[in-house]
C-alpha cells in the first residue's frame, strides 16, 4: 500500500493518499496481532500448509479491499471484496462506478491486485519474508504448485519475482512510449503503461479506463498489449530457459506449441461466427479485433 500511497502524494490526491495510510495502518495492526497470537517456532505440516495460503487469499482480500472502499466508487464493502479477489485470482470482474473519475492511486492499486495474485501471494511471502524451512515448501505446494525452477524454493520465489518485475519495466516503458505517439500526456502515458501491463501480463483484462483498451483506438498499442499477454501465458520454467540461452525452448517446448495450434484453430472458428453475424465491416477489423478479443480470453499461465 506505499506504492499508491506515495502516488497519490505524487499527484497531490491526498485524499486517495489518506485511504491506503490508514488501510496500511489497519493490514500492520492485524498482522501484529496475528504475529503474537498464532507465532509457533516448528515447520507447517503440509495440512496446516494449505489452511494458511487458503486463509491468506481471504485476509488479502478483506484487507485490500479497505482503500478501495474508502474511495467510495463501490456501493458496499463486499463489492470491493469482489474487486479485489477478482483482481487476485486474475478473473478481472469488475464492480467499480465511474472509473473514469476514480484516482491514480486507487486505480493503481486495482492493478496491483492482479498482478500480486498472478505471481501469488505464498510467492511475495516466500520472496520476501521466509528464510528457509520446510514450512515453506509445503506453502508453495498449498497454493497448487509443484514446479521448482531452481534448487531452493525461496531462490525460485525470487527468481519468478525478478522476471515480473524486469517485464513490467519493459513493458511500461513500451506501452508508455506508445502513449506519447498517440498523444497521452507523459504521466498518462507511463502509468497507463504500467497498469496495462499489469492486467495484461496476468491475464486479468483490467483497465485504468472504461473503455478498456478502445480508449486508446490504437493498433499498436494493440499490438504490444497481445504481445505481453502472450509473454504472460507462457510459464516461468519456460521464461528460466529462454533467460538461460536456451533459445530452441521456443519451437520444443509442449506449451507453446499447444497454445499456438489452439489459438489458430480457435481463432479460425470465431472468424467464421464474427463473419456470418456481420459483427465487424470488413476482414481487417475482424481481424485485428477479434483476434485482440481471442488472444485477452485464451491465454492462462502455468506455473
Amino acid at each position: 500500500m506505499f506504492l499508491p500511497f506515495l502516488l497519490g502524494l505524487v499527484f497531490k490526491e491526498f485524499t486517495p493518499a489518506f485511504d491506503f495510510l490508514i488501510s496500511a495502518q489497519i493490514a500492520v495492526l492485524c498482522g501484529l496481532i496475528l504475529t503474537w497470537t498464532c507465532h509457533v517456532e516448528h515447520d507447517l505440516n503440509l495440512m496446516q500448509a494449505m489452511v494458511t495460503v487458503a486463509l491468506s487469499w481471504l485476509v488479502a482480500m478483506v484487507l485490500s479491499a479497505i482503500p478501495l472502499y474508502l474511495s467510495g466508487h463501490y456501493r458496499s464493502f463486499l463489492d470491493s471484496c469482489f474487486e479485489m479477489m477478482s483482481g487476485l485470482t486474475t478473473t478481472g470482474l469488475t464492480l467499480v462506478q465511474d472509473l473514469d473519475h476514480l484516482s491514480y492511486a486507487h486505480n493503481l492499486w486495482r492493478h496491483l491486485g492482479p498482478f500480486i495474485g498472478g505471481q501469488g501471494i505464498t510467492i511475495i511471502a516466500l520472496a520476501l519474508f521466509v528464510k528457509g524451512g520446510s514450512g515453506g515448501l509445503k506453502m508453495y505446494m498449498g497454493e497448487g504448485r509443484d514446479e521448482k525452477i531452481l534448487p531452493n524454493i525461496i531462490h525460485t520465489a525470487r527468481f519468478i519475482w525478478l522476471i515480473s518485475l524486469v517485464y513490467l519495466i519493459l513493458g511500461t516503458l513500451a506501452l508508455g512510449i506508445v502513449g506519447l505517439a498517440i498523444g497521452l500526456r507523459p504521466q498518462n502515458a507511463f502509468f497507463h503503461g504500467a497498469c496495462v501491463f499489469m492486467a495484461g501480463f496476468d491475464t486479468a483484462g483490467f483497465a485504468p479506463q472504461s473503455q478498456n483498451i478502445l480508449y486508446y483506438h490504437s493498433l499498436l498499442f494493440e499490438i504490444v498489449t497481445i504481445v505481453i499477454i502472450i509473454i504472460g501465458a507462457l510459464n516461468f520454467n519456460f521464461h528460466y530457459q529462454l533467460w538461460r540461452g536456451n533459445r530452441r525452448e521456443l519451437y520444443k517446448n509442449i506449451e507453446t506449441r499447444t497454445l499456438l495450434v489452439s489459438v489458430m484453430l480457435t481463432f479460425f472458428l470465431v472468424s467464421i461466427g464474427l463473419h456470418k453475424l456481420g459483427v465487424y465491416q470488413n476482414a481487417m477489423i475482424l481481424f485485428r479485433k477479434g483476434f485482440f478479443s481471442l488472444f485477452q480470453a485464451i491465454p492462462l499461465r502455468v506455473i
